[in-house]
């Protein structure tokens, strides 16, 4: 697999030295960077730490004291606007410098659209076909440019575009595992994809192919580099692909930089393709599903192919309460239960479930978090503004701390043997509590797709936000104070997912509470 351009390496630096806001290890930067899906499945190396260690190391080294990145450490990197605000000076950080040394450019050339141009096309969130017939309609070259890879990856006002393609015999879609490093949060690395591609580049251009710009054939390349087959390579006719839709994703940093072109290869001959191989170290555990016999657990798929599934095969999917118990004994005992997930998710749902059905009682982190900031709570205050005078508070030194503080203090004054909090958001505040805490704290995962989210934060009449646009809840799904929530799915005593809504996921919590012993 090829190594990842230096400029996604240093964007995904870049990206996460801000969110975090103090030094971070090259292992640490890229660990982050999986987990906010910043890294392209097609691109990352296989040893991502040693590739992100080496780009910014030379990049330090050939822009000396005019690189944003700092070395603060043996090992450590850290942005160099940051080092300058008050304080930073008094933790004994140092800068290192380098003579400049310029790298060579990269001859890769990829086609993209410029927001200008696919704003009024793209304003939806999924999978669909915007103002067009076809999608094909999107494929027109007074939209489209080629620019270098290295650049187009820096750059959030353009999309990419990438092939998604669904390889298809009768009710049956071959799947497979990405590897270890691909671009899904922590908890679904290793979930299944059924769809196979990668960039369009200007290689994908030429004579017969100026009709779609070189998707088809781009697929067909894409295809014979991912699959191997007991008889060679696959030979891929392109007219046989079938060009479903247009995959736009704006909920991840990934998918703001990238369209997808959705198609679908109808196999028919299946004893060449019944026992396929992988063709590159990236796919794994091949293998048909068929979605006539086989139901589907959206919990095992990765987000595009959830949206493929959703879309293409929704007779498949199998709506059983979906939830993944992990430690069962937290629960047994008087404990604290933490109740977090995403903004939109289905918390609060989760949270009255466990008061109404289980006997806990509550306390609510937004408040105990207003009254340390002086301001009211959500919905009183503007959520956007509460997010970032919230982040400011969190982001010092003892943020974290004096929040767990407030929220340890307010559950030593309540009895019971049950006690729920809900609304934690971030990893340190957890692990704050944890340490002072003389109870066992459970947490609670509740993870729901991006597009769910907002369907579901639009009918809470609280909000009061009915007509807010997907790109307008999408900031408030990206808020730096929200986005650090993600990280604390590693430590999940219960995942929950909701797929369906909230009629759907009400089924899923009674199951939960049912099988935790927890039902009152």
């Amino acid at each position: 697999m090829a190594d990842a351009g230096e400029a996604t390496y240093l964007w995904v630096a870049e990206t996460v030295l801000r969110k975090v806001g103090r030094p971070l290890r090259a292992g640490e930067l890229v660990a982050r960077g999986l987990d906010d899906q910043l890294f392209d499945d097609q691109d990352i190396s296989m040893t991502p730490q040693k590739s992100m260690q080496s780009r910014l190391s030379m990049e330090i080294l050939r822009n000396g004291a005019e690189s944003k990145f700092v070395r603060v450490a043996k090992g450590q990197f850290f942005l160099r606007d940051l080092l300058d605000k008050e304080g930073a000076a008094d933790d004994g950080l140092e800068v290192y410098t380098a003579p400049r040394r310029q790298a060579p450019p990269s001859s890769e050339k990829v086609l993209a659209i410029h927001r200008d141009n696919y704003c009024s096309i793209l304003d939806f969130q999924g999978i669909g076909l915007g103002p067009f017939e076809s999608p094909e309609k999107l494929l027109d070259r007074r939209l489209v440019t080629y620019l270098p890879r290295t650049e187009a990856e820096t750059r959030d006002d353009l999309k990419q575009f990438v092939t998604y393609t669904i390889v298809q015999h009768e009710t049956k879609i071959l799947s497979f595992v990405r590897g270890q490093y691909n671009r899904a949060a922590s908890f679904l690395r290793g979930a299944r994809c059924v769809g196979f591609g990668g960039h369009v580049t200007d290689a994908d251009l030429s004579l017969f192919t100026q009709a779609d710009l070189g998707i088809r054939a781009n697929a067909v390349r894409e295809i014979g580099e991912e699959i191997n087959l007991p008889s060679g390579r696959p030979q891929i006719d392109p007219d046989k692909l079938e060009i479903l839709g247009v995959l736009n994703d704006n909920s991840s940093a990934v998918g703001v930089r990238h369209l997808a072109i959705v198609m679908r290869y109808w196999v028919e001959d299946f004893s060449k393709w019944e026992k396929p191989q992988r063709g590159e170290a990236s796919i794994n555990r091949l293998r048909w599903i068929d979605t006539r016999d086989e139901p589907l657990n959206l919990s095992d798929f990765e987000y595009w192919s959830q949206l493929c599934i959703r879309k293409y095969y929704p007779q498949a999917l199998h709506t059983v309460p979906s939830y993944r118990i992990q430690r069962k004994n937290v629960f047994r005992d008087r404990h604290i239960a933490c109740v977090v997930g995403a903004i939109g998710s289905g918390k609060s749902a989760t949270t009255n479930a466990l008061i109404s059905r289980a006997g806990y009682k509550q306390i609510n982190s937004g408040q105990v978090l207003a009254d340390l900031l002086g301001i009211p709570a959500v919905p009183e205050s503007d959520r956007a503004d509460f997010q970032k005078a919230a982040y400011e508070f969190i982001a010092k030194p003892d943020g974290p701390m004096r929040l767990a503080a407030a929220l340890a203090n307010a559950a030593r004054k309540i009895t019971g043997e049950r006690i729920v909090i809900d609304g934690i958001r971030h990893p340190e505040t957890l692990a704050e509590l944890k340490d002072m805490l003389d109870v066992p704290l459970a947490l609670l995962y509740v993870y729901t797709p991006p597009d769910v989210a907002f369907e579901m934060y639009r009918m809470r009449e609280d909000h009061g936000l009915g007509d807010i646009a997907f790109d307008a809840f999408v900031d408030l799904y990206n808020a730096p104070v929200e986005g650090q929530v993600r990280y604390i799915i590693q430590d999940a005593d219960v995942i929950l997912y909701n797929w369906i809504g909230l009629s759907e996921y009400e089924k899923t919590i009674n199951d939960m509470l049912a099988k935790l012993g927890l039902m009152q």
